[in-house]
């Protein structure tokens, strides 16, 4: 996983893009994400990356680029990958 990943996937999900992501660019304040929106942004990285369903409270933390960046890297380190990823299936 890379920063660019996560940064393209939440730049081309934002309802008001930004040129430029840095890791405080809040995901509601300065990308215009909404409740719905998040959802489907958290969707998003569980299929990219192949990820198990994120934990809600655990994204209720994340408000930032970097906040997303820290979520994904954390269920790839922990091995919380979802059933369609051959590596689930070891």
């Amino acid at each position: 996983m890379t920063n660019t990943e996560v940064h393209a996937i939440v730049a081309a999900m934002a309802p008001s893009p930004r040129a430029e992501l840095r890791a405080d660019t809040r995901l509601v304040a300065d990308l215009a994400y909404d409740s719905v929106r998040l959802i489907e942004l958290s969707i998003a990285l569980e299929r990219h990356f192949a990820l198990a369903a994120l934990d809600e409270s655990r994204l209720a933390a994340v408000t930032t680029v970097g906040d997303v960046v820290d979520l994904v890297a954390e269920q790839l380190a922990a091995g919380d990958l979802g059933a369609g990823d051959l590596g689930a299936v070891r």
